[in-house]
């Protein structure tokens, strides 16, 4: 009976390990997501930074209401 009790509990460890092989294969795919993403964004900041420096001082405010209002 003890080689079946150390059987199964050699066979949940071997589970548990191609488990936590898995999750860490998957937090790695996502901080490469992340990180390519932080990237694009910073881009994207960069290029709106460049935009807003063309745009006329005279800057209108999103929270204005048209003249109408």
């Amino acid at each position: 009976m003890k080689k079946d009790n150390i059987l199964v509990i050699e066979e949940k460890i071997a589970y548990l390990e191609l488990a936590n092989s898995q999750l860490e294969d998957e937090v790695y795919r996502q901080k490469l997501q992340i990180d390519a993403l932080t990237a694009s964004l910073k881009t994207v900041k960069a290029f709106m930074e460049v935009l807003d420096d063309r745009v006329p001082n005279e800057k209108l405010s999103v929270l204005d209401s048209p003249p109408h209002y």
